[in-house]
């Protein structure tokens, strides 16, 4: 049993459909295939029906016929039915997807539409902005030519009124003498030597300024803590001092070396302490902070270098020492000594009698808790505006260090220029300063002057300097400090 042929033309549609790209139908199309979904809905349903005939015998025979026939044929024109009503709606699914599309497809068009009239309406208001755009442009490129031009013609009269004359002027003077010439240039370097001397006064300034501000600072933290500490003191929860004192601060390297006969000090210094006129000579820097004093005492004097100074400059004063070599040598060269403890003469000196104080390369035989000690006492020992003098070997230096400090087995415990410095302020010493001597320039690296990166090489040669300083920079110090 065929199909229909509405059902045929429909499948035939269809396959054709299938083979062509995917659109939307317009509403011509739709219209057709909805004609054509009417004609297989009227085919299936006339499928199987019995066609009604004139009345009579032989109508009555066929209707019979067809409808035995229809019931034997139901296996076959039922499974057609179903099938053909999957197919019919199917396509009428189709056809609602397709009335959806057009619809959306329609808002689309629309929504197109409008987007088109408004892109039209911007690339015409674009136009027409770079048109004034364009038109600024011009003017301001001539404007700007305008001004280009005067500052040209104004550019080419100061050359010709100004630069001309002082060219003439500069080959008259060229012409008229290099002595001249000569001269101004010895004048511009004075004046810039004198600027730089300027600028290092300044400079100076600056950073005592700053050093000023600095101690400043610290006094006035100490001041807050002295404060702090009175409040605690006077409150109702006043803590009670303890007032036993604390254990001494244990030697950093002690010496055991307890008398001349154990280790021949005197012997020991001729040999590697240097001659007595090098060491007078390097200690006679330190006379002009004494002249014009009285009673001023060379604590640990030695050898007398530095009284023998003294009394070259008219300066009365004494040492104390506790060597018997050195004693009996001082009063060889008619020195005022005395053979006695340090710590021993001035606790039995007044308090303000001295004039000044003087001790070199005797600090770092004490230990720490001796060493705060020593410059506390010698604060109170000596009258008002009296300079104190602490020489000592310079710990910064690698060389001095290792070799000067070590060397002696007599030696404590270095002290560093800042904790003497500190502990002299802290003991309310005024205008504590320090001076580096005896520089080891001889051992020192030599700076690279070769061909290369200037950059490089001068960040090289400033290594070279800070290692030199620490290896092989100052070997002695001197805490200078005025009460």
């Amino acid at each position: 049993m065929s199909r229909p042929p509405a059902v045929e033309g429909i499948v035939e549609r269809l396959r054709a459909a299938a083979g062509t790209s995917p659109s939307v139908p317009g509403s011509d199309e739709l219209l057709n295939l909805r004609n054509e979904i009417s004609l297989a809905e009227e085919g299936s349903r006339q499928t199987g029906q019995l066609n009604p005939r004139h009345p009579g015998v032989v109508n009555d025979a066929v209707q019979f016929s067809k409808k035995v026939m229809r019931r034997s044929l139901a296996w076959y024109t039922r499974p057609l039915h179903l099938f053909e009503g999957a197919v019919i709606r199917s396509l009428q699914h189709i056809a609602n997807i397709l009335d959806t599309h057009r619809g959306r497809l329609h808002q689309n068009t629309e929504t197109l539409n409008l987007h088109t009239d408004m892109i039209e309406r911007n690339q015409a208001w674009l136009v027409e902005q770079m048109q004034i755009l364009r038109v600024a442009t011009d003017q301001s490129v001539h404007r700007l030519r305008e001004r280009l031009a005067a500052q040209e013609s104004r550019l080419a009269s100061m050359v010709e009124q100004q630069v001309l004359p002082l060219q003439n002027a500069v080959r008259t003077l060229e012409i008229s003498s290099e002595q001249a010439a000569r001269t101004a240039t010895e004048q511009a370097g004075v004046h810039i030597d004198g600027l730089k001397a300027n600028f290092n006064l300044l400079q100076a300034r600056v950073d005592e300024l700053t050093k000023q501000i600095r101690e400043a600072s610290v006094r006035l933290r100490v001041r807050e803590r002295d404060l702090r500490r009175l409040v605690r003191t006077a409150g109702p929860e006043a803590v009670k001092p303890n007032t036993a004192a604390p254990p001494p601060i244990p030697a950093m390297f002690p010496s055991e070396v307890n008398s001349d006969l154990e280790f021949d000090y005197f012997a020991f210094e001729e040999q590697y302490r240097g001659d007595e006129t090098e060491i007078k000579l390097r200690q006679q820097t330190y006379v002009e902070y004494f002249r014009g004093r009285d009673n001023v005492v060379d604590l640990g004097c030695g050898r007398g270098e530095f009284l023998d100074a003294l009394r070259d400059a008219g300066i009365p004063a004494r040492g104390v020492e506790l060597g018997t070599d050195q004693i009996l040598l001082c009063r060889e060269k008619g020195l005022d000594v005395l053979q006695q403890d340090l710590f021993t003469f001035l606790e039995a000196t007044p308090d303000e009698s001295l004039g000044g104080i003087f001790s070199a390369q005797v600090i770092e035989h004490m230990t720490a808790s001796d060493q705060l000690r020593y410059v506390t006492l010698a604060y109170q020992k000596c009258k008002p505006s009296s300079p104190v003098v602490f020489e000592s070997i310079n710990p910064q230096c690698v060389v001095a260090l290792v070799r000067n400090f070590f060397l002696d087995p007599t030696h404590i415990r270095p002290i560093h220029p800042e904790t003497l410095q500190f502990a002299m302020e802290s003991s309310n010493f005024r205008n504590v300063e320090l001076r580096f001597s005896v520089p080891l320039r001889e051992h020192q690296i030599p700076q690279l002057m070769i061909e290369g990166d200037p950059q490089a090489l001068e960040q090289f040669n400033a290594g070279i300097v800070r290692l030199n300083e620490l290896l092989y920079g100052f070997q002695d110090y001197a805490a200078i400090g005025w009460k």
